[in-house]
């Protein structure tokens, strides 16, 4: 199991908590995972909130979103994989992938044929869930596991 830093766990709630309320709800999880291209349902989003709601409040605060963001992202082999992926691309190891780095990656791979750096710029737009410019682990776990191929 990977041990999560702390500025990765603050990252990730900004993420879920999209009105900065300082809870994750139901309607928040699922909304996040639809951004991402993804599809929850009601009751599955139910179900990852009530088993880290530890005061049964309806909401994740703070205090209880690392249980969250551990199911999320799966406590498994493949979320080391993507966890290697992500630090593969993230080349000063900042914890956020900029379109520069991604260009610099894309640069070494044959596979893209057009202009490269249009290409990075897309790889960042898909990837860059709160649009700031850069990609965080969050964004990148949550696009690889619940985007819809």
């Amino acid at each position: 199991m990977a041990e999560v830093k702390e500025t990765e766990l603050e990252v990730a709630f900004k993420l879920f908590d999209q009105d900065k309320d300082g809870l994750v709800t139901t309607e928040e999880l699922k909304m996040l995972i639809e951004k991402v291209g993804g599809c929850m349902s009601e009751g599955e989003a139910r179900g990852m909130i009530r088993q880290a709601n530890k005061d049964r409040n309806g909401g994740i605060d703070y205090s209880e979103f690392r249980k969250l963001w551990a199911i999320v992202r799966g406590e498994d082999e493949d979320e080391l994989e993507i966890r290697q992926d992500f630090r593969r691309v993230d080349l000063d190891g900042n914890g956020f992938i900029t379109k520069e780095e991604m260009l610099a990656v894309i640069s070494d791979c044959d596979y893209f044929v057009s202009d490269k750096m249009v290409e990075a710029q897309k790889c960042i737009a898909e990837l860059d869930v709160d649009q700031d410019g850069q990609v965080s682990y969050p964004e990148f776990i949550l696009v690889w596991k619940y985007r819809k191929q």
